[in-house]
């Protein structure tokens, strides 16, 4: 017989969302192994997420950044994704991904490496650097407004 791990709501994540002034997604049992994608951005869409895989119940940091059809034809990549921690004072990065594998035509992802989030016992967020060039070029470094916590 299988065990699933024990889930408890605690108050961690509302006190990162207070400290920053951002949401917390609280991850449930029944969740699907994707999570939301969090955008921003018209001609080129920019998005981040905490990523959950439901199969061993372990967290990713991922980002995406794709060139809308219709708009600019930009070339674009995302570098540098962080899975991020609140530690009670700041920030700290759990996770990261240099993601050096260069410019795309349409789109690009990068995934950090995976973390149990038993063993920290935070909520996550995740930052990404995003880069596009056409008809115009530019860079930002980008976080949702949204953390994402699974209680164990």
């Amino acid at each position: 017989m299988k065990f699933k791990r024990a889930r408890r709501f605690g108050t961690t994540g509302a006190l990162v969302a207070a400290a920053f002034g951002s949401s917390i997604v609280f991850t449930p049992a029944s969740a699907s192994a994707e999570s939301e994608w969090v955008c921003y951005g018209t001609q080129v869409k920019r998005c981040a997420t905490v990523w959950w895989n439901e199969a061993n119940d372990t967290y990713h940091a991922r980002a995406k950044i794709t060139d809308v059809a219709g708009g600019g034809n930009y070339e674009v990549k995302v570098t540098n994704v962080k899975l991020q921690r609140f530690t009670g004072d700041s920030m700290v990065t759990v996770r990261s991904k240099a993601d050096t594998d260069g410019w795309h035509a349409t789109e690009d992802v990068a995934l950090t490496a995976s973390v149990d989030p038993c063993i920290w016992e935070q909520s996550f967020e995740v930052v990404a650097t995003f880069s596009w060039r056409g008809a115009s070029s530019g860079e930002k470094t980008w976080r949702p407004n949204r953390g994402w916590s699974l209680m164990c």
